[in-house]
């Protein structure tokens, strides 16, 4: 298989659905691809979206982890309101609960799709009444 990602748009929902296939990190370079691509991608979008991201099929190694953390960071403060992640193996979901937290960046982590978008629109119901934001908070 090759390195792929989409980028779909859910208009029912008003959301993006970030799908990989094949996309490991394994250094610094293959991070760099990775902002390079997922920038390409969300920079099609007029304003800032609401993501969710299927971490199935992106593979953060340990060598890239550090690197991949700060990227992650910058690109979705840039390009994103909120985002929710779903799916992935466990090191690349350790690499975004910890990069989150040295970066400020949202977790977000569920076991579905389905689970992702709940707390994406309980997070904008949230803000819509004035609450505080649920995006910095990990769900298991």
């Amino acid at each position: 298989m090759a390195w792929k990602m989409s980028f779909e748009y859910d208009e029912r929902h008003d959301v993006v659905t970030a799908t990989f296939e094949d996309c490991i990190l394994n250094n610094a370079l293959d991070v760099a691809r990775w902002r390079t691509e997922v920038e390409g991608h969300l920079s099609r979008y007029p304003s800032k979206v609401d993501l969710l991201i299927n971490l199935d099929g992106l593979v953060v190694k340990y060598t890239a982890g550090r690197v991949f953390g700060r990227e992650r960071s910058e690109v979705l403060a840039r390009y994103t309101h909120r985002s929710f992640r779903f799916g992935g193996d466990e090191m690349t979901k350790m690499f975004v609960s910890t990069s989150g937290t040295i970066n400020g960046a949202a977790v977000n982590v569920y076991k579905t799709r389905d689970e992702a978008l709940a707390a994406l629109l309980a997070d904008r119901k949230a803000e819509a009444e004035g609450r505080p934001s649920l995006a910095g908070k990990r769900a298991g």
